[in-house]
């Protein structure tokens, strides 16, 4: 009777030599060797420059003026009100000023708190129109109460209002010359009238105020007070 053992153990599988990578011995052969790794290296650092100019918007430092302190609307500008800080803008931007002195003693048209960038529109002058349609004029007004200026800021429409007559010899007859203009200026005492309310003292500027309306209106506004009453009528 013969006998037969089987081995149980798996043959192992020839071993594969690792092949010897020969040492680059010139700068050439160097960069042909490791191309593919350079170009991958070289295009996540393009990909980096470009996603690192759209993050900042191009943006620069720049020195420009900014507010040290709040400034209602229709107050002068004084130094203190102004002081000079780097801050990161578009190079582009000429709207700004760099010098304190260019804005002192100008008048603000709408309110202003501290740490914002002063640009040319925010003033009384002849910005105080930029944005608006061709054909737009500013146009002020001088209604006859005083007290209804506190009411107002720069950027609430206002209906205009002219009441004639006396309801003696003349009946009494109003009518809406304007309807939603946006007012622009107001004086700086009904700015900083508290709560929107009439200090003790009527506030300068003897009621006047400055709207933006067509040039086709600005002559039936402007002589407005002449023909009786006119009065301002917030709405939406």
């Amino acid at each position: 009777m013969s006998l037969f053992f089987r081995s149980t153990t798996a043959p192992r599988p020839p071993a594969i030599p690792k092949p010897k990578i020969r040492p680059a011995r010139t700068r050439s052969e160097l960069l042909r060797r490791y191309r593919k790794p350079l170009a991958m290296a070289f295009a996540l650092l393009a990909l980096a420059g470009v996603l690192n100019v759209f993050s900042s918007g191009q943006l620069t430092q720049r020195e420009v003026v900014v507010v040290s302190s709040d400034i209602p609307a229709g107050s002068e500008i004084v130094a203190n009100h102004l002081s000079v800080q780097t801050v990161r803008l578009d190079p582009e931007d000429n709207e700004v000023f760099d010098s304190p002195e260019q804005l002192v003693g100008q008048r603000i048209a709408v309110g202003l708190s501290a740490g914002t960038v002063i640009r040319k529109y925010a003033l009384v002058g002849e910005q105080l129109l930029a944005g608006t349609i061709n054909g737009t004029v500013a146009v002020p007004l001088r209604l006859s109460d005083p007290a209804t200026v506190t009411l107002l800021h720069p950027g609430q429409l206002v209906d205009i209002v002219l009441t004639t007559g006396d309801g003696f010899d003349r009946e009494i007859s109003s009518s809406t010359i304007a309807k939603a203009v946006p007012v622009l200026w107001v004086p700086q005492s009904a700015s900083n009238s508290e709560f929107g309310m009439l200090n003790s003292a009527s506030p300068s500027g003897e009621g006047i105020i400055v709207v933006a309306a067509a040039s086709s209106l600005s002559d039936d506004l402007s002589g407005a007070v002449s023909r009786g009453k006119v009065s301002a009528v917030l709405v939406n």
